[in-house]
């Protein structure tokens, strides 16, 4: 076994970071973390590859370190799903680039303000939280958002009414009714009306 398989062996996120380095996908999903290690960033920025899609997906994460949006500012696709989030840094709005941001299946009881500071998030997957309402004046700076995916949350039946009467310009997901097939692609051109914050 030679050195470098060695090391793979012992550290297998070694193997993944050398994967990023030549594709920009940072695929770290279900690899128990509690945080993104210091090896990650270093390695990441040594190689100097921008990261396009970074996947921290069913971890064990309680916060997103700040850090993450300052060394992968380019990243397009950013997957933190089950997890045990409760809130995002402030630092996530320094993502300029991102289109699709999946939060689900956290401890989220709210949006976080951030999500609303992307000027190109397309797609926000924030479904299966506890969230229980959300600021309907709240200005949005996406200009290109068409869906906002709020599945399996504890929304306030009153709240409810209140959205379902809110016009805006993206699509607004409340149930499996709602979904298409079309929810989870790159080229959805959703162009509904159902919506809960007005731009």
């Amino acid at each position: 076994m030679d050195q470098e398989t060695l090391m793979n062996a012992v550290n297998p996120l070694i193997s993944k970071c050398q994967i990023a380095s030549s594709t920009g996908i940072l695929d770290l999903n279900d690899s128990q973390l509690t945080e993104i290690p210091d090896e990650v960033f270093n390695f990441m920025s040594n190689a100097g590859t921008e990261i396009k899609h970074c996947d921290l997906s069913g971890n064990l994460m309680e916060e997103i370190q700040p850090k993450l949006a300052l060394d992968f500012k380019f990243i397009t696709n950013l997957n933190i799903a089950h997890n045990l989030l409760a809130t995002l840094p402030k630092e996530i709005g320094n993502l300029r680039a991102l289109e699709s941001l999946d939060i689900s299946c956290n401890y989220l009881f709210e949006l976080p303000d951030v999500v609303f500071k992307l000027p190109h998030l397309i797609y926000l997957y924030a479904q299966d939280n506890f969230i229980t309402e959300i600021d309907v004046e709240k200005p949005i700076e996406s200009d290109n958002l068409a869906l906002v995916d709020l599945r399996y949350n504890t929304l306030e039946p009153e709240f409810l009414r209140k959205l379902m009467n809110t016009p805006t310009t993206f699509r607004l997901v409340l149930n499996d009714a709602d979904m298409t097939e079309n929810d989870f692609d790159d080229d959805d051109d959703q162009d509904d009306d159902d919506g809960f914050i007005k731009n």
